[in-house]
């Protein structure tokens, strides 16, 4: 396995998660529990990794975390009164109304 492949994927360290929870099992004691600690973080580590890389690769996600907080803020007034526009024009097809 090559050093790009730890760098581009999760997979490799949810399987060293799982190697490590399975010594764990088998050791036993008191070093058993260190490595199962041990592989908790390692699979942690790899869930992190796996949805950071997730996001990287995905436009709208990538273009949502880079916004700053007033961005944000701004799309998330935007949606909500995109929301109630659409909830009345709902509401107004539902009666039959097409005036506005």
């Amino acid at each position: 396995m090559s050093l790009r492949k730890l760098k581009s994927s999760a997979v490799p360290w949810f399987g060293l998660a799982v190697f490590l929870f399975v010594l764990g099992l088998v050791l036993g004691g008191g070093v058993g529990t260190i490595v199962g600690i041990v592989s908790f973080f390692v699979g942690l580590g790899a869930c992190i990794r796996a949805v950071v890389l997730a996001v990287r690769d995905d436009e709208v996600s990538s273009a949502s975390v880079s916004r700053t907080p007033v961005e944000r803020t701004m799309a998330a007034i935007g949606a909500d009164s995109a929301a109630a526009r659409r909830r009345r024009r709902d509401a107004r097809a539902r009666r039959g109304d097409s005036s506005h």
